[in-house]
C-alpha cells in the first residue's frame, strides 16, 4: 500500500517567477506614483484588481518563505540574487508610494478639518458680555462637545 503525498495549499514559487511578480507589482506602483504626481487618482481603478491579486500572492509567498527559509537554497544563486535586486527596487518604489499616499491623506485630512472648524465657527453662538463686563464663553458646554469631537451614540447633549 502506498501513500500519496498530496500538496494541499499554496506552493512556493521559484525565485524567477517571484521576481516577475514583484517587477509587475513595482510597475503598477510606479504608474500609481505617476498618477498621484499628475493629480489623477481616478487612474488607480484600471489596475486595482490586478494589484489586489498580486499583493495577495506576494503576501502568500512571503509567508511561505518565512515558514521555510531554507526552501530557496535549492535554486541557483543567480536567480536568488536577481530576486534580491528586484526586491530592493520594489521596496524603494513602495516607500515612495507610501510617502505620496501619506502626503495626500495628510493634506485631505487637513482640508476636512479646516472646513469642519469653519462650519463650527459659523454655527457657534455670537460672543456676548456677562453681567461682570467680561466676554462670555461663545460656546456653551453643550456646543463644545459637538464642535471639539464627534458625538457619541447615547451621549447627552
Amino acid at each position: 500500500m502506498t501513500v500519496d503525498t498530496q500538496t494541499s495549499g499554496p506552493i512556493l514559487m521559484s525565485p524567477e517567477a517571484l521576481a516577475r511578480l514583484i517587477a509587475r507589482l513595482s510597475d503598477i506602483l510606479e504608474q500609481e506614483n505617476k498618477l498621484l504626481h499628475e493629480n489623477n487618482p481616478d487612474g488607480f481603478k484600471a489596475t486595482l484588481n490586478e494589484k489586489t491579486r498580486l499583493i495577495a500572492i506576494y503576501n502568500q509567498q512571503m509567508s511561505l518563505v518565512k515558514k521555510n527559509p531554507d526552501a530557496f537554497k535549492a535554486f541557483p544563486k543567480a536567480d536568488i540574487d536577481h530576486l534580491k535586486q528586484t526586491s530592493e527596487i520594489f521596496y524603494g518604489i513602495l516607500d515612495r508610494h507610501f510617502r505620496k499616499l501619506s502626503t495626500a491623506r495628510t493634506v485631505t485630512e487637513g482640508l476636512v478639518k479646516s472646513v469642519a472648524d469653519e462650519v463650527a465657527k459659523k454655527k457657534a453662538p455670537p460672543s456676548a458680555y456677562t453681567s461682570r463686563a467680561s466676554v462670555a464663553n461663545p460656546l456653551s458646554n453643550r456646543n463644545a462637545r459637538t464642535i471639539n469631537g464627534a458625538i457619541a451614540i447615547n451621549q447627552v447633549i
